[in-house]
Order: C-alpha cells, then sequence, then structure tokens
C-alpha cells in the first residue's frame, strides 16, 4: 500500500502484508466504501509529541490519525503496519 501524509512525506510498502482493505478499517472502523466513494473520505493527520516507540492512534469515530513524529519513513511504515496488524475493532461480543 502507499501512505501519503504529506506532498513531501510517502511511505510505500508493496511487500508488506497489510492490504488498503486493512488500513481503511483502521482508519475508519469500517469495510464498506463512503457511498459517495473514496473521494468524499476525509482522512484527518495530526502530528502528537509522543516518542518514536509510540504506535499511530486511529479515532474511527472522526476519520482521526493521531501519528507521532517519526525520524524515518521506515519506523513511519513498521509502526503504521504494526498498529494495522494488531487491530482489533469493535469488540462487542
Amino acid at each position: 500500500f502507499t501512505f501519503s501524509c504529506s506532498p513531501q512525506c510517502e511511505v510505500s510498502c508493496p511487500s508488506c502484508p497489510t492490504s488498503p482493505l486493512l488500513l481503511l478499517v483502521f482508519l475508519t472502523g469500517s469495510d464498506r466504501i463512503p457511498i459517495y466513494g473514496m473521494s468524499s473520505l476525509r482522512i484527518i493527520i495530526q502530528s502528537t509529541a509522543s516518542g518514536e516507540q509510540y504506535l499511530p492512534v486511529a479515532h474511527t469515530c472522526y476519520n482521526l490519525l493521531d501519528l507521532p513524529k517519526y525520524s524515518s519513513k521506515e519506523i513511519l511504515s513498521a509502526r503504521l503496519v504494526q498498529a494495522i496488524d494488531h487491530y482489533e475493532g469493535f469488540s462487542l461480543a
């Protein structure tokens, strides 16, 4: 998948086990494309002051991603994949 957090920062991970569908579920809490298409989906990415050891946090009700300031694209990619792969969703059962 490819994840762009700004025009200057784009993380590509073609060999990552994480699919774009899992990224959508992580960010929105839903595996469904919005009724008006992906162009209608607005994801807000905000930088946090937490350190590199922290994972990105998704606030699914607001389509908001808290993204710590990482020192490299490799660390950003690894932490994002780790957060997505360990996402459990809403466990109501």
